[in-house]
């Protein structure tokens, strides 16, 4: 196989997957980040990092789950390959509902048995619920749980994802800015620099070139407690939203996501805090102690169908439209550009998401 000079502009999940899944079929990697290396500025920071094909059927469309459910595989095989500790678990999803939501969760029972994965999930009633949750005992009269599913750390896989390409020769720039992108070229402070391939993976920063590209807000509280223990991550059925509960190392839980229209970073509204903080005290009083360690907002990057899309325009590759789907589908999109690029060839699986364009329009900053 030939190896390619690749450049990868954008060092979200996106990016880092791409040029990880490429520099291991042998391609010459350089990687271009407008931000510095902790990229604590970017919406991959902020993510939950939830790996739950399943449990996203509650609003998404079937494919979604088949194409997440794959790339959990590929995160499991990958992660222990990885230059530093990566805190990743795969104990499943347990999703409650109080009586009043309980419709949101008898419809996403239904929504994964129409897709295919009835054997993954399980109605769990009191006495199950507490052997697999013994803090949540009494508290919620049944339960769903979906195995396998699991969640991913993106304070150690950012980091590790980075430290993998720089041990395996890939050509790191960060706090470089791209001024314009095209067809096998980029150019730097003025300078055109010529490249095999060229990945566009810069999220809403490529609003100008994808038209149909928009923000969805999320925002995300990170508390700290000794006083609750949960083994896996808790899903609440909301009338506006799935909210999530996600226990991490340091006695940390992430509690997340609300999902608003809207491009806006500025600090999170006292109702969308409320909200989850809230759902964290209905699953356990014992959070109404809980230190507040973060309050973050950050913006995902969405399509209208929702769907991550790849556009080709000759040598210059989109990849972008991953939405709330960041970490549980970037190995497949990985994996489907790396076949395409090493074998000229688009994996039947995601072929829906590829779209063929004319000549590029210009890159704008990057």
């Amino acid at each position: 196989m030939r190896s390619y000079q690749i450049a990868v502009i954008g060092a979200g999940i996106t990016g880092l997957t791409q040029a990880l899944w490429l520099q291991r079929q042998g391609h010459q990697i350089s990687l271009f980040e407008r931000g510095g290396e902790r990229l604590d500025h970017h919406c991959s920071h902020v993510g939950a990092g939830m790996l739950a094909p399943y449990c996203e059927l509650s609003e998404a469309e079937d494919a979604v789950a088949h194409w997440g459910a794959a790339a959990l595989k590929r995160w499991q095989a990958v992660t222990p390959t990885l230059a530093l500790p990566v805190h990743m678990t795969c104990e499943g999803t347990l999703v409650v509902a109080h009586h009043r939501d309980r419709a949101g969760m008898q419809h996403l029972a239904e929504r994964v048995t129409h897709a295919g994965f009835g054997a993954h999930r399980q109605w769990l009633q009191r006495d199950a619920l507490r052997e697999l949750e013994p803090e949540l005992e009494g508290r919620f009269a049944e339960g769903l749980y979906f195995a396998p599913e699991g969640e991913i750390d993106p304070r150690s896989l950012l980091p590790a994802l980075v430290e993998t390409l720089r041990q395996n020769g890939a050509q790191l720039n960060f706090m470089t800015e791209v001024e314009h992108l095209a067809p096998g070229e980029i150019t730097l402070r003025g300078e055109r620099h010529a490249f095999d391939w060229v990945l566009d993976c810069r999220g809403l920063a490529a609003r100008e070139q994808m038209s149909d590209l928009r923000g969805v807000r999320g925002e995300i509280i990170t508390l700290r407690t000794r006083e609750v223990h949960l083994r896996r991550p808790i899903r609440m059925m909301h009338p506006r939203y799935p909210l999530y509960i996600v226990p991490r190392p340091d006695h940390r839980f992430v509690v997340g996501a609300t999902s608003l229209e809207s491009d806006s970073l500025r600090p999170a509204t006292v109702r969308s805090t409320l909200e989850l903080l809230s759902a964290a005290y209905a699953l356990h009083p014992a959070f109404a102690e809980a230190e507040i360690v973060e309050m973050n907002t950050q913006c995902r990057p969405a399509l209208p169908d929702h769907l991550p899309r790849i556009v080709q325009h000759d040598t210059l590759l989109r990849i972008n439209g991953l939405y709330r789907h960041g970490y549980l589908l970037s190995p497949l999109l990985a994996e489907a550009v790396a076949a395409f690029i090493g074998e000229q060839r688009r994996p039947a699986a995601t072929a829906k998401l590829w779209q063929s364009s004319g000549p590029a329009t210009g890159g704008g900053r990057a």
